[in-house]
């Protein structure tokens, strides 16, 4: 009888998890205790980890294994299999798959490489193009120009490709091979890890996998082949947008030396409205109505976004009472509903009567 620790127990799950479970729990702990993140004095004891992590997934990761291993625990190596050998290999299932997620993640945040090498398995991340900064702006609207829509021009400055050298960075366009690379645009980078040499394959950061570089630097971008300058663009802005949301204009922000643009992220801000207040896709508004109007009904004209309604106030109606008005509120800005206008009925007594005036509410009062 082994004493070696439960294998569910290593990766930190309970007995009957499924396998996609199982997998998570392994790379997110083989990531953790990978021997290149450890600190030089705990290199030992991150090596033995992740030996232990991966021996669990090993057996646990393979259905047949596990079946024997939950049956037998660790003395299943008797029932006809072995996990994890004494020389530090593994036999069994190919686990390609997990080191390519483990080590695309790991290099992911040390380099910009694109293939690593195990022995004679290899894996290909996708190389991702290059892109310039994301930018933001802050643009201040009308309610109106909220509610219906508009198109606004706005000046920004920016980083846009050089017209003078088009985008090469050098004098007169004139490019010669990269002495890092030697015109590869790319370099090797070496890497011992417990399970053997990896290969790197990165982006040469001289001349960023183009091959080439200035043979002199153009003087209007001193070889950036970007410059910084004021433009205007053109901004659509979508009816029924509301304050705080932002707009994607694509391709609109920095511009990279041979790669894609940025976008652009306009953030809303709206002024507010003098009679109206937004909630959503609802507006709301108080209106004032006098006492006998109240009392006795009546017929008024009320203000909408498109121009004024008539509604009908009932006789009797309170201070306080909302009017819904269906369909006058603001349209989605996807597109879903129309939202509605309420109402608030404020009753408004009046402070100074007239003679007659008062002599009629003294005839009122009597007959209550």
């Amino acid at each position: 009888m082994t004493n070696k620790t439960d294998y569910y127990e290593i990766l930190g799950v309970d007995k009957g998890v499924d396998k996609e479970v199982l997998k998570k729990a392994y790379k997110k702990l083989a990531l953790k205790y990978h021997p290149d993140r450890a600190p030089k004095d705990k290199k030992e004891k991150y090596e033995k980890k992740f030996k232990e992590i991966s021996e669990a997934y090993t057996i646990l990761g393979d259905d047949k294994k596990r079946k024997q291993y939950d049956s037998f625990g660790h003395d299943a190596s008797a029932q006809g299999f072995g996990g994890f050998e004494s020389s530090g290999g593994f036999s069994g299932d190919n686990l390609s798959d997990i080191f390519k997620d483990l080590f695309e993640s790991h290099f992911a945040q040390n380099t910009k490489g694109y293939t690593e090498q195990w022995g004679e398995s290899s894996f290909r991340g996708a190389y991702n193009t290059r892109a310039g900064d994301d930018l933001q702006y802050g643009l201040t609207i009308d309610f109106e120009e909220a509610v219906f829509g508009c198109e606004k021009e706005i000046e920004i400055r920016k980083h846009v490709s050089c017209d003078s050298c088009g985008e090469t960075g050098a004098k007169n366009k004139k490019l010669e091979k990269c002495d890092k690379c030697h015109g590869e645009g790319r370099i090797t980078i070496n890497q011992r890890t417990p399970f053997g040499i990896f290969r790197q394959v990165a982006t040469c950061d001289k001349c960023n996998g183009e091959g080439k570089i200035p043979k002199q630097k153009c003087r209007h971008c001193n070889g950036q082949g970007i410059v910084n300058d004021k433009i205007k663009i053109k901004i659509k802005i979508p009816e029924g947008i509301d304050n705080d949301q932002m707009i994607r204009v694509e391709g609109k922000g920095d511009a990279i030396k041979n790669g894609r643009n940025g976008n652009l992220f306009i953030v809303i801000n709206v002024r507010p409205h003098k009679i109206f207040k937004r909630e959503g896709d609802n507006i709301y508004m108080n209106f004032p109505i006098s006492f006998s109007q109240a009392t006795l009904g009546c017929k008024i004209s009320i203000p909408t976004l498109k121009g004024t309604k008539k509604i009908k106030i009932a006789s009797g109606t309170e201070s306080g009472t909302i009017v819904r008005l269906r369909g006058e509120g603001i349209k989605n800005v996807n597109g879903y509903r129309t939202g509605d206008q309420f109402i608030n009925l404020k009753i408004q007594t009046p402070k100074k009567l007239n003679r007659k005036q008062k002599k009629l509410f003294e005839e009122l009062a009597k007959s209550e």
